[in-house]
C-alpha cells in the first residue's frame, strides 16, 4: 500500500512543478511581478515568522497544531500552523520554493482571490489534521490548494493548452482521493483549493 502512496503523491507535485515552471519559461512576461500583493503578502509573513521560529524557538509550541490548545480556546491554531516549518531547514526549503513557483502563476491566473483560495485549502488542510490528530505545521496544505487550483484554471483553459495537460491536471485529483485514505492532510487541501477556484474562477487566457 505504501507504493500507491508514493505513486499518488508523484502524480500531484511533478506535474505542478512542470506546468509552472514552462508557463514561466514560454509566457513569463504576460505576469506583472511588481503587482502581486497576495504573495508577495503570503510569503513575506512566511519568512518572517519561519526566521523568528529560528531565533524564538518557543513560537513553534505557541502556534502549531496542538489539538488539546484549539480545543481550549486558541482558535488561531487553525492558521497559524501555516506559517511556522517545525520539521527544521529542509521543510523550509521545499516549502519555500513551493511558495515561490506556485504563487505568483496563481496570483497571476485568480488576482487577489487567491488569498481566499489560500487560506480556504489550509484551514482545510488543518481540520483534517487535526481530526486525524497530526500535530506539528507547515504551509504545505495551503501550497497544495494552490496547486489544485492551478489544475482547475489548465481544465477550464483546456483548449488553450497542449492537451496532454488535461491528463496532467486530472490525474493529481484522483491522487488526492487516493491520498485521502492515508490520511494525508496535503490531499484535503488540494481539494478545497480546487472547489474555492471553481467558484473564484480565474481570467481568460
Amino acid at each position: 500500500m505504501i507504493i500507491l502512496f508514493y505513486i499518488a503523491n508523484a502524480l500531484l507535485l511533478p506535474p505542478a512543478m512542470f506546468f509552472s515552471v514552462n508557463y514561466y519559461r514560454y509566457r513569463g512576461k504576460e505576469i506583472n511581478f511588481s503587482a502581486l500583493p497576495v504573495s508577495k503578502t503570503i510569503i513575506g509573513m512566511t519568512v518572517l515568522v519561519t526566521t523568528l521560529q529560528f531565533i524564538y524557538p518557543e513560537i513553534i509550541p505557541a502556534l502549531d497544531r496542538n489539538k488539546e490548545a484549539l480545543f481550549a480556546g486558541e482558535v488561531w491554531r487553525l492558521i497559524t500552523p501555516l506559517f511556522i516549518q517545525p520539521m527544521g531547514v529542509w521543510q523550509c526549503v521545499f516549502n519555500g520554493v513551493f511558495l515561490l513557483v506556485f504563487m505568483p502563476v496563481a496570483e497571476h491566473f485568480y488576482g487577489r482571490k487567491l488569498i481566499l483560495i489560500y487560506f480556504i485549502a489550509g484551514i482545510t488542510g488543518q481540520i483534517a489534521n487535526f481530526y486525524w490528530n497530526k500535530g506539528g505545521g507547515g504551509s504545505s496544505t495551503a501550497i497544495y490548494g494552490v496547486i489544485g487550483a492551478l489544475f482547475v484554471y489548465i481544465l477550464l483553459n483546456r483548449n488553450n493548452f497542449p492537451r496532454p495537460y488535461t491528463f496532467l491536471a486530472l490525474a493529481p485529483f484522483i491522487s488526492a482521493v487516493i491520498l485521502c485514505f492515508f490520511q494525508d492532510g496535503h490531499a484535503p487541501g488540494l481539494l478545497a483549493g480546487a472547489v474555492t477556484a471553481l467558484i473564484c474562477k480565474g481570467k481568460n487566457l
